[in-house]
């Protein structure tokens, strides 16, 4: 994951992440209806077409709706630099937001019951009236510390 556009003057990359697998569970239970839904309208045929017909339109949208969220997963990232902290979403860097390190009041590290058990969490970053949520990060408690001595360091210098 790199950082699109150019870095500061004496600006380096920290650590960069993107939302845990687990979030991929619902996109998969997408496609797992989506061929079941599939099947059974094939396997009706053209003799019960008043079901298999809706049946086939609701796999092809949950087969998009999978498609969205495992694009959404890919194209997105978390980066700490040594001035900012860059969300990338999308492909073009219109759409990164960057929150400067001096502007961060707090980070708050949620919970959730699935997520818990494989160590990842929604970080809230909360900055001049602004809260940026980044979804299921991995190791939360490690990359909410490690914007904290990213900005003790800013403010150091």
């Amino acid at each position: 994951m790199k950082l699109r556009g150019p870095l500061n003057p004496d600006e380096y990359t920290l650590t960069a992440t993107r939302a845990h697998g687990i979030v991929l569970v619902r996109p998969l239970c997408y496609v797992l209806v989506a061929m079941a839904l599939w099947s059974f309208s094939s396997a009706l045929g053209s003799a019960q077409a008043w079901i298999s017909y809706p049946a086939l339109m609701v796999s092809l949208v949950l087969a998009v709706l999978a498609v969205r969220h495992l694009a959404a997963w890919i194209l997105t990232s978390y980066l700490l630099t040594s001035d900012r902290l860059v969300i990338r979403r999308g492909l073009s860097a219109k759409k990164d937001i960057c929150v400067p390190l001096y502007e961060i009041e707090r980070v708050s590290v949620g919970y959730k019951a699935l997520m818990g058990v494989v160590a990842a969490a929604p970080l809230t970053v909360y900055g001049r009236g602004i809260s940026h949520v980044l979804r299921a990060v991995p190791d939360p408690e490690r990359f909410s510390a490690r914007i904290r001595t990213a900005q003790e360091e800013y403010l150091e210098r």
